[in-house]
């Protein structure tokens, strides 16, 4: 389990139905996407810095920064 002062987005996985807040959606400051890709970083390799994601609404595919997942809706593996 993590740590509750970790960020969210630590614990992503692809697959994983997230809450993103921001962009693409204008009508609202959240939207739901699914994970299909993770990026790591150049510093480290182990840590995800972006996030390849489905707009489940609309079916366009945008990759975020890791920082802009407010929550894990659904983890793939439930």
């Amino acid at each position: 389990m993590i740590h509750e002062d970790c960020p969210q987005f630590l614990s992503v996985q692809c697959g994983d139905y997230v809450k993103i807040k921001g962009p693409p959606s204008a009508v609202s400051d959240l939207w739901t996407g699914q994970v299909i890709n993770c990026i790591s970083g150049a510093r480290d390799p182990n840590a995800w810095t972006l996030f390849q994601v489905i707009n489940i609404n609309n079916g366009e595919i945008s990759i975020i920064n890791a920082d802009t997942v407010e929550e894990i809706l659904k983890n793939h593996k439930a």
